[in-house]
This record gives C-alpha cells, sequence and structure tokens, in this order.
C-alpha cells in the first residue's frame, strides 16, 4: 500500500515531480524510519519503475507496469 500511495503521489506531481523530503515526510508520519523510505525508493528506481532526478522522483513508461502489479496483489490479498 505505501508504494501504491508514493506512485499516486509522483503521478499527481505531474513533470515537475514529487519531492523525496515530502514523500519520505509523509511516510514518516505513519513510522517509517529514514532506511525504511531509501529501501522503500530504492525497490521503485532501480528496476525503472521511477526516476529520481535531483530530489524529485518521476514516473516513467513502467509506472503503470508496477501499478497494476501492486494493484492486482492488493486485490488478491483482500479476498
Amino acid at each position: 500500500m505505501v508504494s501504491l500511495g508514493v506512485l499516486d503521489a509522483v503521478e499527481e506531481a505531474g513533470t515537475h515531480g514529487a519531492p523525496g523530503g515530502v514523500l519520505y515526510a509523509a511516510m514518516q508520519t505513519q513510522g517509517a524510519t529514514l532506511q525504511q523510505y531509501q529501501s522503500v525508493m530504492a525497490t521503485m528506481v532501480n528496476p525503472g519503475y521511477l526516476m529520481l532526478d535531483g530530489d524529485c522522483y518521476h514516473s516513467t513508461e513502467k509506472t503503470p507496469e508496477l501499478k497494476k502489479k501492486l494493484t492486482n496483489l492488493l486485490t488478491a490479498l483482500a479476498s
């Protein structure tokens, strides 16, 4: 669910991208540590699902693929 929330935030940010500090602050309010935040973001950036430019995260052509996978997984878990 966290990754899906990040993807939604990045998509909402549009061409300017979602600032990493804002994403971290949102995750921190839910109890995430800096190491957890960095781990979550790395799992989306390393395979190319998101792109980091400076301090802002941007969608890539692979973002919808991950969003679909996560949505399907959450749907299956809820059943």
